[in-house]
């Protein structure tokens, strides 16, 4: 008899867990209607970097790991902000960050008391990019839920380089140069793409996606992003972990550059 309490027990008690966890699964798919609908992200992204830049025949490629981009990385700011009526929406994605670097070396004289050359620079770049879209619910199941989009993507690159000279002579004087070369790269170009998500069975769990491209004017090739993650949503909204990959094409008097970043990005989204 006690051991069939106890089954009995422990088999209520698991169904009343299960009855509980399907209670409380959330469907993550978003709901068309005529009510407005928002919700706000904030994400962490931390990519590798693959810069190529071009100035007439010659051309030259730097790679920046996740870790080095990591360590490197000042001030950031990633959001994305979405609003709804009905099947049309908007939405913008801001993704902007600071990137620092320094080095230097001495040089000293081949005849001891002659002296010393120093030299050193401190580098930092800021990237800003923001996409600005309309949106139009193009297909919206209990299982998939696919958004076209339309709208244009501004990007622009700083880059501040200080430089700093010291010569210590051999009577102890001592001159110093320093400068402060500074240029900024931006242009802005129109994209067309889709975004959207697929339920997993019939879980809180999806599968987001997002993809765009554009070209601007004249020989700028454009730029391009896409996405594909897994997330969990909640009743406050959804949390997702994905791949995240951006390329852009800026053109300056003095040569082009190609940019691509690409790597893991955590967010969370707030519905309200």
């Amino acid at each position: 008899m006690k051991f069939h309490i106890q089954s009995f027990l422990v088999t209520s008690l698991a169904l009343a867990l299960i009855s509980v966890g399907q209670a409380q699964t959330v469907n993550p798919m978003p709901t068309v209607n005529d009510n407005w609908r928002f919700a706000g992200t904030i994400s962490g992204w931390v990519p590798a970097s693959w810069v190529t830049t071009t100035a007439g025949k010659y051309s030259a490629t730097s790679d920046t790991s996740m870790n080095q981009n990591l360590n490197n990385t000042g001030s950031v700011g990633m959001f994305t902000l979405e609003a709804h009526k009905g099947n049309w929406g908007l939405m913008g994605d801001l993704v902007y960050w600071q990137f620092s670097g320094s080095g230097g070396a001495t040089y000293y004289t081949r005849r001891p008391g002659d002296g010393s050359l120093y030299g050193g620079y401190n580098a930092q770049q800021t990237q800003t990019m923001l996409t600005m879209a309309g949106t139009y619910t193009a297909f919206s199941t209990p299982s998939v839920y696919l958004d076209g989009l339309l709208g244009a993507r501004y990007i622009s690159s700083t880059t501040t380089v200080t430089s700093n000279f010291i010569v210590d002579s051999a009577g102890g004087r001592t001159a110093t140069a320093t400068n402060y070369p500074s240029y900024t790269n931006q242009t802005t170009d129109p994209v067309i793409g889709f975004k959207g998500r697929a339920r997993i069975m019939d879980s809180s769990w999806f599968i987001p996606y997002y993809a765009d491209a554009g070209k601007g004017p004249g020989s700028n090739n454009g730029t391009w992003q896409a996405l594909i993650g897994v997330g969990d949503a909640f009743s406050w909204g959804d949390i997702t972990l994905a791949y995240r990959a951006m390329g852009f094409h800026l053109k300056a008097t003095n040569g082009n550059t190609n940019y691509t970043n690409a790597g893991p990005q955590l967010s969370a989204t707030i519905n309200f």
